[in-house]
């Protein structure tokens, strides 16, 4: 299948869902719609990572730390707020990798604060730290700190229901 030509077709939740059950079914594509994550059209790299995502759901041992690591710098590099969104919510499936580049944290940590970005790029950003807490518990302070000194009227109550219960969770880690 050109997957890529699928792509650049009008898409649908079950559309994605249907390329998704096709990966599944041939996980040699896994690498395929992989690499399409990283391509030079914006559409077909954001709807790639939506496919990416969903297999990110199921199967995220199908990803590796390389990926972990390339995904993270796709994020970075970005200037598409769905192809970051799409980066960031395949990262939080993943398995952490030990070292996790000083880059992505602190990009990681812009993202959260920056009303200027979605909500669920601030959101999924909060959670990456969270998660970055877990594996490195001298880090907990700094996300508390910046989370409690958080104005609740700049943010959306959304990003403010998560913030709180990434707080819940910090004070139980």
């Amino acid at each position: 299948m050109n997957y890529r030509n699928q792509l650049l077709r009008p898409l649908s939740k079950n559309y994605v869902n249907m390329l998704v059950e096709t990966i599944f079914a041939n996980p040699s594509d896994f690498e395929v719609i992989y690499k399409l994550v990283f391509d030079t059209d914006i559409k077909v790299a954001w709807r790639a990572a939506w496919a990416c995502q969903k297999i990110s759901e199921k199967a995220p041992e199908w990803f590796n730390e390389k990926q972990f690591n390339e995904l993270a710098n796709l994020a970075i590099s970005s200037s598409h707020s769905g192809l970051k969104r799409g980066c960031l919510s395949i990262l939080l499936q993943l398995k952490l990798p030990k070292s996790i580049s000083v880059e992505f944290i602190n990009a990681c940590f812009e993202w959260m604060i920056s009303p200027q970005f979605p909500i669920a790029v601030q959101v999924y950003s909060m959670k990456m730290l969270y998660r970055i807490c877990e594996m490195e518990p001298n880090f907990k302070p700094e996300i508390k700190a910046y989370l409690e000194n958080m104005v609740q009227e700049d943010y959306s109550l959304g990003f403010n229901s998560a913030r709180n219960n990434i707080l819940k969770l910090l004070n139980n880690i």
